[in-house]
């Protein structure tokens, strides 16, 4: 028996099913939900791509932007208030205290970084400046900012590791 479906239906179809286990690698049982977004973007901006090699790759590419943006979102979420309060919920001393060697240890560690080293994980935890702003305004490349925060992220563990903090 033969499928009588259109071969660009068919096309879709498996691109489709692609995409579907690109996510569920990714992030697992929410991957059919972003898959339902990634064909709701495509459809709603219904992409002139020339052959089929294109439109997949620009599928894969607004794939890609939604996991982005959902990680973003999820890292967002997980940003503690200031000094790790709760609204209406009153810290105890020994999670005030912890909060304090642990800012400590922070700040003596930066102290010790080159100031355009520093200033890229203050602009990015405290402003939330995105790393091609934090770029632009250091006047260096994104990957030097990106490899610059990687380099203060990285200190900062082996700081608050040697403190027992980690």
């Amino acid at each position: 028996m033969t499928d009588t479906r259109n071969p660009l239906d068919l096309r879709i179809s498996v691109l489709e099913r692609e995409i579907l286990g690109f996510l569920r690698r990714r992030i697992g049982e929410d991957a059919e939900e972003v898959a339902q977004d990634v064909w709701v973007k495509i459809t709603t901006a219904n992409p002139d791509c020339a052959d089929d090699a294109s439109f997949r790759a620009y599928v894969y590419v607004v794939a890609r932007r939604l996991l982005i943006d959902r990680y973003r979102r999820k890292r967002l979420d997980l940003v503690p208030l200031d000094r790790g309060e709760e609204p209406g919920v009153a810290p105890d001393a020994h999670s005030r205290l912890a909060a304090e060697q642990m800012a400590a240890v922070v700040q003596r560690t930066l102290g010790q970084m080159k100031p355009e080293v520093a200033e890229v994980f203050w602009l990015r935890t405290r402003e939330g400046v995105a790393f091609k702003d934090i770029a632009e305004r250091q006047g260096c490349s994104i990957n030097t900012a990106l490899g610059r925060m990687h380099a203060v992220v990285k200190r900062l563990k082996r700081a608050l590791a040697a403190e027992g903090m980690a």
